[in-house]
């Protein structure tokens, strides 16, 4: 008979373990569920339903003759292939100096992942009774969320909170000067949210599965 002295304790050891891996992973699918529901519910708020989709229209025409254009324009002519490429070095390099591989590895996937993602739905979407392109997501602000996350991602734990709002900040003015120029709908900025905060959950836990995977079964 196995008693309380002779009974392993490996099992109790390792169950806090298990708890934070299995806590470690409710975040990622909260941001994948929320950054789908975002998008879906842009389109089919914003596009699909006419109500909406007028009311989206009437936001941007409100914000277009602020008379802001130029500036939101000179806001936008900042978020370039040169920058963006550049940011995503830097980023990527900061990783790679604090000894974080897979953080640079993310960064990159990120980045590049998340605007895939975002222009394949601006291609396959469709705008009903409309001769124009469809517009959603704005790939400027999917551009700009992402690096924004990204610099959350690879700074020390002390200073996330710092770079959190600035991120939030930078998002904040692309997501406006969009509309101001004229360029993109409330609806666009927010699938494209939808769409960082998905491709940031997925990622996230794709690789918490395969550090799971890696680690070594005690037993």
């Amino acid at each position: 008979m196995t008693t309380l002295a002779t009974a392993p304790t490996v099992p109790l050891l390792d169950a806090p373990a298990r708890r934070g891996r299995r806590g470690g992973v409710v975040a990622p699918i909260a941001a994948v569920v929320l950054g789908l529901a975002a998008v879906i519910g842009s389109y089919v708020v914003a596009v699909l339903d006419p109500t909406g989709r007028a009311l989206d229209d009437a936001v941007m025409r409100t914000a277009t003759d602020l008379g802001l254009r130029g500036e939101g324009l000179g806001v936008l002519e900042l978020v370039g292939i040169p920058s963006v490429a550049l940011a995503v070095v830097v980023l990527a390099g900061l990783a790679l100096a604090r000894g974080r591989g897979d953080r640079a590895l993310t960064v990159v996937a990120l980045v590049a992942g998340a605007q895939v993602v975002t222009q394949l739905l601006k291609a396959g979407l469709v705008r009903p009774d409309s001769a124009e392109g469809n517009s959603l997501p704005s790939g400027h602000v999917t551009l700009v969320a992402s690096l924004g996350v990204a610099l959350v991602l690879v700074v020390p734990r002390v200073l996330r909170p710092l770079a959190g709002l600035a991120a939030v900040a930078v998002t904040g003015l692309a997501g406006v000067a969009t509309i101001v120029a004229g360029w993109h709908r409330p609806s666009d900025v927010v699938a494209a949210l939808g769409v960082v905060a998905a491709t940031t959950g997925a990622l996230t836990l794709a690789g918490a599965l395969f550090r799971g995977r890696r680690r070594p079964r005690s037993g």
